[in-house]
């Protein structure tokens, strides 16, 4: 489903990511761990087209993002990166829903401009996720009008009403006050269960072990361990993982 050959990006002359490789099956839920600034976020926007690459090839699902400059992207650049966001849904870590407009107008937005669906099957379909993710009594609240797990729920179904074949996750939960987290880990552990493709990076290493086939581990722009959770977890074969896992499991 996802294919990333290659990968380099830098800053000016600071480079973060020197030439790393992954492969996402379909179906699959792949958990991106790592302390701050190590390069999950950036790597994520890459694979979305919202972080331009200087060397590499990205493919998702056939389609191909080849490593372009952001003063110069091409019209197949930029048709790619607009097929690539069709296919691949992203949340973010500040929930980047518009303010002036009610929940029900948040998610329905895209699928209307940018589907040319219908405004009357939008709010169904707007409504049945709603449901799904227990707001259905939001559906005319403003996004000021919610709790950061309510919001961050929306933006949810806001990428799932444009029907993604994979999402991506930023750390989406966190922004958001303890009590609510599992509000969102919930919802997200539904998708995985129906066999969402997903990619997740997280510093909530109990989701992570739950919901992970697969673990990644980054460390300063380079994927220095990947494994089943169980393995990642009780016995990581890199120090510097192992590093890690004692500093945030506190073990």
């Amino acid at each position: 489903m996802i294919q990333v050959r290659n990968l380099h990006k830098y800053y000016g002359e600071q480079q973060l990511f020197k030439g790393i490789d992954l492969d996402v099956q379909k179906g699959e839920v792949v958990v991106l761990i790592g302390p701050s600034g190590s390069g999950k976020s950036t790597f994520l926007r890459c694979i979305n087209g919202l972080e331009y690459f200087q060397e590499g090839e990205i493919h998702v699902d056939g389609i191909e993002l080849h490593s372009i400059e952001r003063v110069k992207p091409g019209r197949k650049d930029l048709e790619a990166i607009r097929s690539i966001r069709l296919k691949v849904g992203m949340v973010f870590q500040q929930f980047n829903l518009f303010p002036h407009m009610t929940v029900l107008g948040n998610i329905i937005e895209a699928p209307v401009k940018v589907l040319g669906l219908g405004k009357n099957p939008a709010v169904e379909n707007a409504l049945a996720l709603l449901k799904r993710i227990n707001l259905e009594g939001k559906v005319n609240c403003y996004p000021g009008e919610l709790s950061g797990g309510e919001q961050q729920r929306v933006a949810i179904a806001r990428a799932l009403a444009m029907k993604p074949e994979a999402m991506l996750f930023d750390e989406p939960t966190s922004s958001l006050d303890p009590e609510t987290v599992g509000e969102v880990l919930s919802v997200i552990k539904g998708l995985v269960d129906e066999g969402m493709t997903t990619l997740i990076a997280t510093h909530e290493m109990g989701f992570a072990r739950e919901a992970a086939d697969r673990v990644v581990v980054f460390d300063k722009g380079d994927i220095v361990e990947t494994g089943p959770p169980e393995e990642i977890f009780t016995s990581p074969k890199v120090e510097r993982t192992k590093t890690f896992l004692g500093r945030i499991l506190k073990i």
